[in-house]
């Protein structure tokens, strides 16, 4: 990158910046690598967040010093990233604070798990000092909470109860894992610290059964002033929440038709929950499931080898595991994990949730499954992340912080699409699931909408998706459950997939050079790497093509 004078303000900014800013999310910073912070829990009382609240106003006042024209390309995208981080958490901070609403971030349950996953130097250090800080942290949360229980939403108290009760022996457990077990091998000292950070956890439900849940009457619905401060700001989308749930409508249709046309091919006639149960009837046995994933991911990779329908990472590894009983509330089926940015073996991990009874084993059918290593590995989720890594200019701070489900979700689903063209999802029950799920992501940009900027309940939500989906009711609620934890991320697993397909048809050149191109600059916002990649006029000449109809 070049080096003026702007440019060199740029950088010192930025790396003073991010200094300062993991101090306050030390969890985000072990999970890019900031392995300073790998001691450290969030910090969340009133001097902290005033501290974190001058910072981000810091920021945007020296970034008004800087000209953004005066910066080359690259720089210029990751200035419009920071000064939108900025905003949004300034914000947010101001108009909804977490701490008085969301019990379940104060469970600390994430920081000392994630240490068991990467590659943190000193482990035993960090790993002690964030157990042993858990009782202190659950007590001192609690002020914050009964300032104004009647902001807690009720449904985010649940499912920290949840979170708490298995996270309890989740902890207790941990003496036997065996990285704990080498780190504090002879050093009793570890049982009792973990059983207390048990008990603390067990203690902090207790309160929030008695003193919070009777008072709990908060919304989860973040307003459409802020989802739409998010589109702008987090995704870069030219759309407000109507029009954002008016693609959505139309895509939802077309869709929804196209898959009564593959079900009448398929069947003879348009029952497609008779065509779903049929598919989800072939399924491993429980105890296959995670050697079912392991083995088609390995299948997906090669068939990308041969195919060269993309380069592919060098270093990389990818291990499957069980979902930790704590997070299954928040992942019903499966999910990815990226590698630390400076990993040099790039391991990502990733998360099967066992079946919990026969509806969500359906789920784990022998298709899907298939789609979802697709989705979630090759060439989804972890050859996009490992990528993007591996890319100098694609792993600055600001693009790293600022990743956007339009372009990581948009390319996972687009994956599924671009395997079953080329022959690796064939058949016409590999193209019913693809529109199924394209379906879902469709109903997700109109949920999106509606649960956090129109009032739908989440019982009306639940019904929407047992109907267009054949969800059982437990099933949809755990799905949506996230939604109400993450607005705006939703909508962007079939809003980036339409802006991927729009982009490919405008752009000149093979299918390879297409992918290369449009994984080299990182994680952010789709927009922003269509206009960086592509050029304004193409980005311009998609966004109008699916947003303006």
């Amino acid at each position: 990158m070049t080096q003026t004078p702007d440019a060199v303000a740029f950088d010192r900014l930025v790396e003073s910046f991010y200094h300062a800013w993991f101090r306050f999310h030390p969890e985000l910073a072990v999970e890019l690598g900031v392995f300073e912070q790998a001691g450290r829990l969030t910090p969340c009382d009133s001097d902290d967040i005033g501290a974190l609240i001058a910072l981000n106003e810091k920021l945007l006042a020296e970034l008004e010093t800087i000209d953004p024209e005066a910066l080359d390309a690259d720089r210029r995208l990751d200035y419009r990233l920071l000064q939108g981080q900025a905003t949004l958490e300034h914000h947010e901070l101001l108009e909804r604070d977490w701490r008085r609403r969301d019990p379940q971030r104060f469970l600390p349950l994430d920081a000392i798990h994630q240490l068991t996953l990467l590659p943190v130097p000193d482990f035993a250090a960090a790993f002690a000092s964030r157990v042993g800080a858990v009782s202190a942290y659950l007590r001192g949360c609690r002020a914050h909470l009964l300032q104004m229980p009647e902001l807690v939403s009720p449904l985010w108290l649940e499912t920290t109860l949840q979170a708490a009760a298995s996270g309890a022996v989740y902890l207790r457990g941990l003496e036997r894992h065996p990285r704990v077990q080498q780190a504090f091998r002879g050093d009793s000292s570890i049982h009792a610290a973990l059983e207390q950070g048990a008990h603390a956890v067990e203690d902090y439900a207790r309160f929030l059964e008695t003193e919070i849940a009777p008072r709990a009457a908060g919304d989860f619905a973040c307003g459409r002033a802020l989802f739409e401060e998010r589109l702008r700001r987090q995704h870069f989308l030219p759309l407000d929440a109507d029009r954002l749930h008016a693609f959505g409508s139309r895509l939802f249709e077309e869709t929804a038709a196209a898959l009564k046309a593959v079900t009448r091919e398929l069947r003879g006639d348009e029952d497609v929950a008779a065509q779903l149960a049929a598919i989800q009837a072939d399924h491993p046995a429980p105890e296959e499931l995670l050697d079912c994933y392991r083995t088609q991911m390995r299948a997906a990779r090669r068939f990308l080898v041969e195919r060269e329908l993309i380069s592919l990472p060098q270093a990389e590894t990818l291990e499957v595991m069980e979902t930790p009983p704590f997070l299954r509330p928040q992942i019903p089926f499966a999910a990815y994990l990226p590698p630390v940015p400076g990993d040099p073996r790039q391991t990502g991990h990733y998360y099967v949730t066992p079946a919990r009874d026969a509806a969500s084993l359906g789920e784990h059918n022998h298709l899907a499954l298939k789609h979802t290593c697709v989705h979630e590995a090759w060439p989804g989720h972890h050859l996009q992340f490992v990528t993007a890594n591996l890319t100098p200019s694609a792993r600055s701070w600001p693009r790293l912080v600022n990743a956007s489900a339009t372009l990581y979700e948009g390319w996972a689903l687009y994956a599924e699409q671009l395997m079953q063209e080329q022959g690796f999802l064939a058949g016409p029950e590999s193209r019913f699931l693809l529109l199924r799920d394209r379906l879902w992501r469709a109903l997700r940009i109109q949920l999106d909408v509606e649960l956090h900027c129109r009032g739908l309940t989440l019982e009306a939500a639940a019904g929407r998706m047992q109907q267009a989906l054949g969800f059982v009711r437990e099933q949809a609620l755990d799905e949506l459950r996230w939604y109400t934890r993450a607005p705006t991320v939703p909508m962007g697993y079939a809003t980036g997939w339409a802006l991927i397909n729009a982009a490919r048809e405008q752009s000149a050149g093979g299918l390879r050079a297409f992918h290369d191109r449009l994984l080299s600059a990182g994680s952010p916002a789709l927009p922003l790497v269509l206009e960086r990649v592509f050029g304004t006029a193409l980005r311009d000449a998609v966004q109008a093509t699916l947003f303006d109809g």
